[in-house]
Parts: C-alpha cells; structure tokens; sequence
C-alpha cells in the first residue's frame, strides 16, 4: 500500500522530534560529543583486523551511540556478526527503538534469532493498523521488531538484498543515513572490498527511508509501482523492484557526455568514468557494459574493475579494451589458498562520474549502492541505490576506487608479465582464470553460487 502524503509528513515530524535523556550504559554515556563521521568509509579486506572491520565497526559505533527514545532502521541481506547483535540487543535495552527488516532465508541465522527473540517477544500478530508515526500495531510498545521477508519484502519473488543503516539520533548528530554495499557479516568484512556513504543531518530523507521501511515490514507486494525514486538536496535515491520498464542505470549514463569537462572535472576536457562491480551478468549486464564502452568509444575515460562477472561479458570487456586505448580493465579476484573458491573480490556496486553529466560541466558524482548489474536486481529483488552530487565524497571514492586496484588487483587484456603485477607479486594464487595459476573454475558451477 502506497503511503499516504499525511503519514509522510508524520514521518518527518518523527525524526525532526529531539530525542529523549540518554541512557546509562557506557556507549550511550560517551554520545554527547561523539558522532559518527560523514562521507564515505571502505573496508580493506588484504589488511589488518581494524581495516577489515571498518564498516561494521562503523555501523556499530553508530548503534552503540543511539540515544534513547531515538530509533534505528535497518534492512540487509546477511547478518552473522556477533557484536553486532550485541550492540542491537543493548540498544533495544536502553529504550531505543530498532526495526529490522532482513532477508527470510540468509539472514535467518542463531545471531539475528537472538534479536528477533528480543525485539518480538510483544508482537501482535493479529492486531491491525498504525502508529501515528507509521509503525504497525502489530510490533507492540516497544516498537521495535525483526521481520523475516519470505522473499522480496516489496516484491513477489527473490530477495531483500538492501541493505541501509538510518538512525534518527545517534551521539551528537540527527537524522543519519547510512548506504553500504556491505552487509553487516563476517564476510563483508573479510571476503570482499565494500564502501558505506554517511549523509547526517537530513530528516527529510531519513523520511524516506522510514516510508519505504514501512512498506517492507509489511512483507508483501506493493500494488501498482514499486519503484520508489526521490531527489533530496544533492541526494537522489532509489529502491527497488521496479515493475515498469526501463534501466535507471542506463537512463543515468545517457546523461553522459564524454567532451566539454571544465572546472577541474575530467581530463583533458574529457569525462572520466570509474567502475567497480560484483556480479555483472545477463542481458542487463550487458546492455550496461554495451553502454559504458560506447561512451568510451564516444571519447570518454573508462577504467573498471569487477569482482564476479559472466564469461561472455568479461570477454566482452576484455576485447574492448585490446581495441580502445580509454579502455581499462582490472581484475580483482584473488585465490589464497588451494582451493577453488574466491577468498577476495570486488563486493562493490559504485560508478564514479567526473566530468560532463547533464547541464554540469564540471560534475563529480557518486552512484553507488546494494545493486549488482544484472536482470534480477532491476525487477524482482528489494534494492537501495543513491546517487550523489558532490566533489568531496567523489574524492574519498575515487581514492578507495586507486586503492582497489593498486592493493590487490591485476589488469585485464595487456601485454603487462604477471609477474610485474601487484597481484602475483603478494599471493601465489591468483584467480584462477588469469595468465598465472590454475585453470577456471566452470563458470556454470560459479554462476550458481550465491550472488550476495
């Protein structure tokens, strides 16, 4: 059911409300001046622990400052973390209020149990109707619940793949919202390499946020069109299914032009593009690879690095590049022991746009989220994906994106030895597929494996 406007205004009103007294445990004690720090926030899986934990670290610090009376919104697809958990639970203690939304089957786990086991405990499944700020009966006084999305929680079929930390007062700072490729698991942390983008003090799209969090508790399929897409400031978010047709993705690209960069933006008056997927695959993959390279083809800066595409597409990519000297390719999958699965990779879902988009001339832009590039995350899964206008946050991207490649990547589709790339030099199992190592594993025995 489609929220109406008022409920949306109620919202608002909900997370402008200054929060209640602080509570008493420790991590609350310390949230007068603290809080958490804005912008963007990469995990560094070849590091160490703190490097590898970085985000849900970040998350963590997050939730451990929430003040009480404030409330917490969080959707994703995986959670194992322990502290985590540990956190919520001490949150929930203290008075505030945490509402869940995570995926029925691989986040249905012994850790998020022990949340569902707290925050459920007086649920009325029977009782129908709203709180006045949007929430369901249903979840009792405390407000606070963890609901299992049998399949997609807006949707008919797949997966609640989103994943968004949104807090309406944490430590010194209001109305948060957090975005992450990341979810809060063990592997986020140790198998992939993963970004998070803080926005503070924005109830207006903390709104946003709580209304389609509404719409997820629910767990069942939104009449009409689900696709919700709103422009906040310089913040423009989207959440998926999206029955209609049409890619947002490619409709953003268009909006490319690869001559008449200025202001510092681009090179050589020429716009540059950065990629960094995980699964890339399908006829939507292609469709968006097919893209990319005619921008390149057009005159524009293309450089990529993926983390688990299809064969064909991969070819695809690589050919480009033999022919397109704009063209660049990085490969970051990397094998670190005997077996055959990848211990690293891209886990990423970001594009980085410096340059000529639309009127801007001198654009720097952060397109980034939970949504891999392929048919399933465009019409059948929950999805978040924001896009952001801003110099500073391309920056911090842009250096995370120079870390990516340089730290444990190796190019794609050059006559560079494999013994001069960073890669070979560090592990002696590379991705299989590449010129050192061992043969690939069958794509069609890594194209069942599940794609998080």
């Amino acid at each position: 059911m489609k929220l109406s406007s008022r409920l949306v205004s109620v919202l608002t009103a909900l997370v402008m409300v200054p929060a209640l007294l602080v509570g008493t445990s420790t991590q609350a004690a310390n949230a007068e001046g603290w809080q958490p720090k804005g912008g963007g926030v990469f995990n560094d899986p070849l590091a160490g622990h703190a490097e590898k934990w970085r985000i849900v670290n970040h998350v963590d610090a997050a939730v451990a400052n929430a003040r009480k009376g404030s409330r917490i919104y969080i959707s994703t697809y995986l959670m194992d973390a322990r502290d985590s958990v540990d956190h919520l639970l001490r949150a929930h203690k203290r008075g505030v209020q945490v509402q869940m939304v995570l995926d029925g089957f691989y986040a249905n786990n012994a850790q998020s149990r022990r949340l569902a086991n707290a925050f459920n405990k007086d649920n009325r499944p029977k009782v129908k109707g709203t709180f006045k700020d949007g929430t369901l009966r249903r979840w009792g006084k405390d407000r606070s619940f963890v609901k299992y999305c049998q399949s997609s929680c807006r949707g008919k079929i797949a997966n609640n793949h989103s994943k968004f930390y949104v807090f309406t007062h944490t430590g010194a700072a209001k109305n948060v919202v957090m975005v992450s490729s990341s979810n809060l698991n063990r592997g986020g942390a140790e198998k992939g390499w993963n970004d998070l983008v803080t926005i503070k003090g924005r109830p207006k799209l903390v709104a946003r946020f709580a209304q389609v969090h509404v719409e997820m508790s629910r767990d069942r399929p939104v009449p009409g069109e689900s696709l919700r897409a709103w422009r906040v400031g310089p913040y423009f978010v989207r959440f998926f299914p999206k029955r209609s047709s049409g890619d947002p993705v490619i409709a953003d690209l268009n909006k490319i032009k690869c001559f008449g960069a200025t202001g510092g933006a681009g090179r050589n008056g020429r716009t540059v593009i950065n990629v960094a997927m995980f699964a890339w695959y399908n006829k939507r993959g292609f469709n968006i690879a097919r893209k990319l390279v005619q921008l390149a083809d057009r005159g524009c800066y293309l450089s990529m690095v993926y983390g688990a595409p299809g064969p064909e597409l991969r070819k695809f990519l690589t050919d480009a590049t033999k022919r397109n000297p704009r063209i660049k390719l990085w490969d970051s999958r990397l094998n670190l022991d005997e077996d055959e699965e990848y211990e690293v990779r891209v886990h990423n879902k970001f594009y980085l746009v410096q340059g000529h988009y639309g009127k801007d001339k001198s654009a720097f832009r952060v397109h980034t989220g939970t949504a891999n590039w392929s048919e399933g995350t465009l019409h059948a899964g929950d999805e978040n994906t924001i896009n952001i206008s801003g110099k500073n946050v391309w920056r911090q991207y842009m250096n995370n994106w120079d870390h990516i490649v340089k730290a444990g990547s190796r190019r794609v589709g050059t006559r560079i030895p494999a013994s001069k790339q960073i890669g070979s030099r560090l592990y002696p199992r590379l991705s299989p597929d590449m010129s050192v190592g061992r043969p690939a594993v069958p794509e069609q025995q890594k194209q069942q494996e599940q794609v998080d």
